[in-house]
Order: C-alpha cells, then sequence, then structure tokens
C-alpha cells in the first residue's frame, strides 16, 4: 500500500460512520504485514503536512503494532518485521522522537521502550554511540529523551543484569554533567531548559541503584534490620565529580522558580515543569542521603 492511500484509510480509521471505521481496520490488518507498512506508518507521524488527528491514529498503530509484534514472544515464534524494516525504524525513529509534537512524542517514547528492551545492546550496539555523539551536538534533547529510556530499562534489575548501565555511565555521565552546568547558568530560563534538567535528573535517578537486601546490623545494645542498599556507579566515586554533582543539584533546589508561566492553582502546579524538576532533585538527595 502506498503513502496516500494509507494516509485515506487512517483518515476513515476516525470516521463517524461505524461501517467506515470497520472497513478500515480490516484494511490496515490486511496489510499490517506487508513489507514497509511500519516504514510508512512512521511516515505519516513525522509528516507536519498531514492532519493531526491521522498522524496520532497512525502513531497508535505504530505503536501496538510494534508492541505486539518486533519481538517473538514465544521461542520458536516466526519474525513478523523483515530484518531491513526493523533498521530503518531504528534509524529514524532516533531523530524524529524530537521532532515530533508532545503527543506523538508519548507514542514514539513507548516504541522506542519496546525496541530497547528487545534489542539493546545486542541488535542495537551503535545506539549509545548515537546518543554520546548527540549529547554533545544540536540534538540534545532526542539524546536525553533516548538516554532517559535506555537507563530506566535496567533502573530495577540484578547485579548481573546491571552490567550495561556502567557502560552507559562511563560513556554519557561526563558529558551530562557538563550540559547541566550550562543549562543551570542561563538567566531567565525558558521551561524548554526545566524539561532539559528533568530529563537529566531522571536519567541520573535511573542510574544510582537502589536494591532490596535484607541485612541485619548488630550497634549494641541495638538490632537494626536493613532492607535498601544503594549501588552508586564507580565513576561517581571521585570526589570532584561527586561533588560537581551535588553542587548543581543544591542550586536547582536552592533556587525560586521563574514566575512567568508558572500557574495560579496550586494542583497544576504539581505537573508544571520546574515544580517536577524540584521534585526529581528532592528524590535523587533523598535516595543518596538516606541509605
Amino acid at each position: 500500500m502506498d503513502l496516500p492511500s494509507l494516509a485515506v484509510i487512517l483518515q476513515a480509521a476516525l470516521s463517524p460512520n461505524p461501517d467506515e471505521r470497520k472497513a478500515a481496520e480490516q484494511s490496515l490488518n490486511q496489510f499490517q504485514y506487508t513489507p514497509q507498512h511500519l516504514v510508512r506508518l512512521l511516515q505519516i507521524i513525522v509528516d507536519n503536512n498531514c492532519d493531526m488527528a491521522v498522524r496520532q491514529v497512525a502513531s497508535i498503530h505504530f505503536k501496538n503494532f510494534i508492541a505486539k509484534n518486533w519481538a517473538p514472544h514465544e521461542p520458536n515464534e516466526q519474525q513478523k518485521i523483515s530484518q531491513s524494516d526493523k533498521d530503518m525504524v531504528r534509524d529514524h525513529i532516533l531523530v524524529f522522537v524530537a521532532q515530533v509534537p508532545p503527543l506523538l512524542r508519548v507514542q514514539l517514547g513507548e516504541c522506542l521502550k519496546t525496541i530497547i528492551h528487545a534489542d539493546y545492546p545486542e541488535q542495537w550496539p551503535h545506539l549509545l554511540d548515537w546518543v554520546k555523539h548527540n549529547l554533545q551536538d544540536q540534538q540534545v534533547y532526542g539524546a536525553l529523551f533516548v538516554l532517559r529510556i535506555l537507563s530506566r530499562k535496567y533502573e530495577f534489575k540484578s547485579d548481573e543484569e546491571r552490567t550495561p548501565v556502567y557502560r552507559i555511565v562511563e560513556e554519557t555521565f561526563r558529558h551530562l554533567l557538563n550540559i547541566f552546568n550550562r543549562l543551570v547558568q542561563i538567566p531567565n530560563p525558558s521551561l524548554e531548559i526545566a524539561d532539559l534538567i528533568k530529563l537529566i535528573c531522571k536519567i541520573f535517578w535511573s542510574s544510582i541503584y537502589c536494591f532490596e537486601e535484607v541485612a541485619v546490623i548488630h550497634l549494641y545494645p541495638y538490632c537494626f534490620l536493613s532492607l535498601f542498599q544503594l549501588e552508586i556507579p564507580k565513576q561517581l566515586f571521585d570526589p570532584n565529580v561527586f561533588n560537581a554533582w551535588m553542587i548543581l543539584f543544591l542550586n536547582v533546589l536552592e533556587r525560586p522558580v521563574p514566575s512567568e508561566g508558572e500557574p495560579a492553582d496550586l494542583e497544576l502546579r504539581k505537573s508544571w515543569g520546574w515544580w517536577k524538576v524540584k521534585k526529581w532533585t528532592v528524590h535523587i538527595l533523598n535516595r543518596l542521603y538516606t541509605r
């Protein structure tokens, strides 16, 4: 199915007429396994000239198809997506995820999560190189967005399964620290700056591992039961590096939030970017200083 025909079917899937919707859904199901179908859905998602409602329904189909079919669920199950389509999706989704509106970015983020969990590092060995390169280039938001998903993959893994996160920290944290340092020095920062700092905080959070472990600690005449242990990547053992991060976190915590754009409603403030930055900063400091 060519691109214009697919766009017409996706538009019909939004029809108030139930018969038209049903026919469109049947067509989508009929052609979903044909070569290039996944790639064409992605092309529609990122096409600024296409109706937003059509782009949104394309993103939902794209996400659902990837969730169901990207990786076989059974040992002997046949691959339903060609390797060439997978390669093309992996190559392009990294660039597009930062370019689409937030409504579509949520869907592409879920797709990236599925792909990263299935493919990294074995089938996607160059992903970290892409992130590292773009942290030093103009695609900083996209690199941080992808790095957040990548680091979160290992957030609740056991020690043996967390080995890849050590390389992630080694390759990226120096660049994260430099970006963080530049961001906190920007006068009159915009809400977009808050989004970048929030992503850095979430990446840091996922990289310091808090795992459950029962340990009996004897301090005469008392006996304590410790249920949590904290693992900090060795790259942060350097006092200069650790202190540099702590200074930035304290800077963010202590500085007043920008007054411009702050919601008057107290409930709305909870989801406002700058207060969310403070929330994540408090989470990190609490984890580091109470474990």
